[in-house]
């Protein structure tokens, strides 16, 4: 029988390897099948001590490390929900995500026990447990708040636990502040499970695999990383914050590491090819997938090419749905191919469908409407946060029961069934009365074969509605004049949706996620006045 529930699916992995095997790696250390079940047994009969279970949300405030891992297993093995903590975010933002889910207990790394007394004001956890020395120092600092090493926990026999349902709440992810205010989505142990067995059976993940994990816990995309590969008897590398962004690391450690499947935003594979990896492709990789933004087609194609006989794939879909379509590349890119590859068909399992602006469903190939999705990776809804919940589980357009998720992803129906994706509702802005489209701006400036990246922002102009500004990254070696770079878009696109600033920059502020962070740009761009000047000339007026 399939498994159900994420602790369910993780006891089938650990009993088809070995109990020595590495599960999870890191710089930090290594920890077995074996010590990461024992470990993580021990932290949820500490839970159960403090009264913590079904339906307690528990923060996980740690960096990304074996110890980590070990805490969000403990947390689900006690049948509560983990809550993880961005680590290189403000602690007050932080704050905010556990006020928001009313924390029942903390984890965290003992370098955080000096924020506590803030961190902790307002709110009353039952129990704190730190990783590394000073947890004793800390009593006095946590105000009356029951503080543990997280140790001690771990080497407590497991107490009569009561397993999580598969209708219980499994996580809550925080997304990024560069969309607006952040929003906890709440996933079951069914959605999450859905979503891990569809990785392991669509990707035929087996013991022998070794995943990479590059992405935060607070993402989406370590669902996949660490419940699938443990899930599975597989082993996962985790890279830590720093090692993330090092891509001339990263494309140096593929073979040592012994990394088979690897899955990450689109941005780090194209800095990983400016950094070698088209010269070094690692003999291990067998499956490469990315998701979270578009993937310039140029630097896909020198991907493709570079990694031939890797299996590469598209994935999509928002926190709230986890991935909902895949796309999987053929053997080549046509150079003709100047837009981005489609996002694929529905993942097995899921209703997917589209509705147009009218509201009426689309069945004819080339019409362009609003994804929706239904079925068992669907989130639970937004904690605390009804009115949120009900805007995008809606009942479904078709009249059939139940409720569905409207993504407010615009797409347009491909013959046989799949999707291009065309752009987010929230990514399109009105320039001199025409719907614009950011993406399509960015897809554009991408093309140029000096570009390697490129974000496209909206200033608000009270005569035209929005002026389009954007940043570009060139690819190494290859200098961009912004002028020259106008003038090419001039003959691609029309008048409006060419930038009317253009701001020439070696690399682009990201998010804790790895994304390109929209809402500093923007705030760069409304800082330097009327949006048209930039630094050192890089930016000029169109």
């Amino acid at each position: 029988m399939d498994p159900s529930t994420l602790v369910e699916c993780l006891d089938a992995g650990a009993a088809r390897t070995a109990p020595g095997k590495i599960a999870v790696a890191s710089g930090a250390g290594v920890l077995s099948y074996r010590d990461l079940h024992a470990g993580a047994a021990g932290i949820a009969a500490r839970l159960a001590a403090a009264h913590i279970g079904r339906g307690d949300r528990v923060g996980v405030w740690m960096e990304k490390t074996p110890a980590a891992v070990t805490a969000l297993l403990g947390v689900l093995r006690a049948g509560a929900a983990y809550v993880p903590l961005d680590p290189r975010s403000p602690w007050p933002r932080c704050r905010a995500a556990a006020l928001d889910c009313g924390l029942a207990a903390l984890v965290v790394d003992a370098p955080k026990l000096d924020l506590l007394p803030g961190f902790l004001d307002g709110q009353a956890p039952r129990l704190v447990l730190v990783h590394g020395a000073g947890a004793d120092r800390a009593r006095a600092v946590a105000s009356g708040v029951p503080l543990d090493r997280l140790e001690a926990a771990a080497a407590l026999d497991p107490a009569d636990l009561r397993p999580p349902r598969p209708d219980d709440l499994a996580y809550v992810l925080y997304t990024s502040g560069s969309t607006g205010t952040p929003k906890g989505v709440a996933h079951t142990h069914a959605s999450a499970t859905a979503f891990v067995r569809w990785v392991q059976r669509r990707f035929a993940i087996v013991p022998g695999d070794v995943f990479s994990s590059h992405a935060p816990f607070h993402f989406d995309l370590s669902i996949s990383d660490l419940w699938a590969s443990l899930g599975a008897g597989a082993s996962v590398r985790l890279l830590s914050a720093t090692e993330a962004m090092l891509a001339p690391h990263l494309v140096r450690m593929l073979d040592a590491w012994g990394i088979t499947v690897w899955y990450s935003v689109p941005s780090i594979l194209a800095s990983m090819l400016e950094h070698g990896l088209a010269a070094r492709p690692p003999r291990a990789l067998r499956l490469l997938l990315f998701a979270g933004e578009v993937f310039p087609v140029a630097g896909l194609r020198r991907l493709r090419r570079a990694l031939p006989a890797a299996t590469l794939v598209n994935l999509f879909g928002p926190t709230e749905t986890n991935v909902c379509t895949y796309h999987v590349l053929g053997p080549d890119i046509p150079d003709e191919r100047t837009e981005p590859v489609p996002i694929g068909i529905g993942c097995e399992g899921l209703d997917t469908f589209v509705v147009d602006d009218e509201g009426e469903i689309v069945e004819r190939p080339g019409v362009e409407g609003t994804l929706w999705v239904k079925g068992g990776h669907v989130m639970l809804g937004y904690w605390n946060a009804p009115e949120r919940t009900a805007a995008m589980l809606r009942p479904d357009p078709r009249g059939l029961p139940g409720t569905a998720c409207c993504t407010g992803d615009r797409v347009r129906l491909l013959p046989g069934g799949g999707y291009e994706f065309r752009g987010r509702r929230d990514h399109m802005v009105k320039v001199r009365g025409h719907r614009v489209e950011l993406g399509e701006i960015e897809a554009a400036l991408a093309a140029h074969p000096a570009v390697r990246e490129a974000v496209a922002v909206p200033l608000p102009d009270g005569s035209h509605g929005n002026r389009i500004v954007a940043s570009v990254v060139p690819r190494a070696g290859e200098a961009v004049e912004p002028r020259a770079l106008r003038a090419w878009m001039g003959g691609r696109l029309p008048t409006y949706l060419v930038p009317e600033g253009l701001d020439v920059r070696p690399e682009l502020p990201r998010t804790s996620t790895g994304k390109a962070d929209r809402a500093r740009l923007r705030a760069e761009w409304e800082a330097r006045g009327d949006g048209h000047g930039g630094r050192d000339g890089t930016a000029e007026r169109g």
